[in-house]
């Protein structure tokens, strides 16, 4: 039994700006929808997955520490995909092994502490994190 991360990208993206980013990254996003999310969850498959780990139980995402090694990582990764052309929110989230998504949350990234947010996201929760840039 273990822990896995799961999450997409909005469909609508510039392939070639993702493919170039994708290279210097750890996390990898597909294109997809909350619903495929929530089925890859449910099928227990690793379709969405976002690492290539074995699983995701040392994950600094969720794990309620600001300061654990590797969250900058994944901050810097989806702080790179911001600079994706078309590229409008992801979605991300935590599930124990034969446990589903029982909520879902919306934020955007520019509203949020996001190394503290990362650093305390709930299990079984779907997370929809707008990371387009606001102009205010």
């Amino acid at each position: 039994m273990c822990y896995f991360l799961r999450g997409a990208i909005n469909d609508g993206i510039n392939t070639l700006d993702y493919e170039k980013v994708l290279n210097d990254m750890n996390l990898h996003f597909l294109i997809g929808t909350d619903q495929d999310v929530n089925l890859s969850v449910r099928n227990e498959d690793g379709i969405y997955r976002i690492t290539n780990e074995y699983c995701d139980c040392g994950t600094p995402v969720g794990c309620g520490h600001t300061n654990m090694k590797g969250l900058d990582s994944y901050i810097k990764d989806i702080l790179r995909l911001r600079t994706v052309r078309g590229i409008k929110h992801i979605y991300i989230c935590k599930n124990w092994t034969g446990e589903y998504n029982e909520t879902k949350e919306t934020v955007h990234i520019d509203d949020i502490d996001f190394p503290c947010f990362l650093a305390n996201i709930q299990d079984n929760c779907l997370y929809k994190i707008h990371i387009y840039k606001k102009y205010y």
